[in-house]
């Protein structure tokens, strides 16, 4: 079956893996560790947002200088202490990659993630022997919302942007996408409803993308 793309994009937290709710939780219990007092609601407001900018945010927010290595490195221990026995996936993550691969489709993730850590956690995840390339922030010169992560996805798939589909859950991901020019975004909220509305689609799950991509059971 022909179809009118030659490859899919992903998002990673909060898309492929059902880590940003694990993030956001755990973050007033990282922050207290630095003397520091946010409520949980306010972490909805770093979904999709990169940690060094994360930081700066939480800085402006609490009114002192935040060590911004030192609170990764914190976030991340508290994350690997959570997913110490796996890295849970959102719905529907299998049948998607299973339906790319009867179509014989590449596929990327785009990431504001650093490329280690992200490999990991799709590692752990059963995933990363499925995806042709992982582009994490650290291999280009800005994250999301500027376009790099999405302009070198593609590049390693051989494609140019307009062949591909991006999939993400975060308004900084649309935008990211849209910059690239990619063909079709698809934005599937997680934690936090779209504001901005820039996707072409906007759906709820996994499996309502592939409806749209016509890449369903049935293929």
């Amino acid at each position: 079956m022909a179809t009118f793309f030659s490859g899919v994009i992903f998002d990673m937290d909060g898309l492929l893996l059902d880590t940003e709710r694990l993030q956001m939780e755990l973050g007033p219990e990282v922050l207290a560790e630095f003397g520091h007092d946010l409520p949980r609601d306010y972490f909805n407001n770093l979904v999709g947002v990169a940690r060094l900018q994360a930081a700066r945010m939480i800085e402006d927010q609490v009114g002192v200088p935040i060590d911004a290595a030192a609170l990764d490195i914190a976030w991340d221990l508290a994350m690997d202490k959570k997913m110490a026995d796996k890295v849970p996936l959102l719905p529907g993550v299998h049948d998607f990659l299973d339906a790319l691969d009867r179509l014989e489709i590449p596929r990327a993730v785009a990431t504001n993630s650093t490329t280690a850590r992200a490999e990991w956690k799709l590692d752990h995840a059963g995933l990363l022997g499925r995806l042709n390339a992982v582009v994490g922030v650290d291999q280009v010169a800005h994250g999301k919302p500027e376009p790099d992560v999405y302009l070198e996805a593609a590049k390693r798939l051989n494609l140019h942007p307009s062949q591909c589909v991006a999939l993400d859950d975060s308004d900084l991901g649309v935008q990211s996408a849209m910059a690239a020019g990619v063909m079709m975004v698809i934005q599937i909220p997680d934690l936090v409803a779209s504001i901005d509305r820039k996707a072409h689609h906007e759906v709820d799950g996994l499996s309502a993308a592939q409806t749209i991509l016509k890449i369903g059971q049935s293929s």
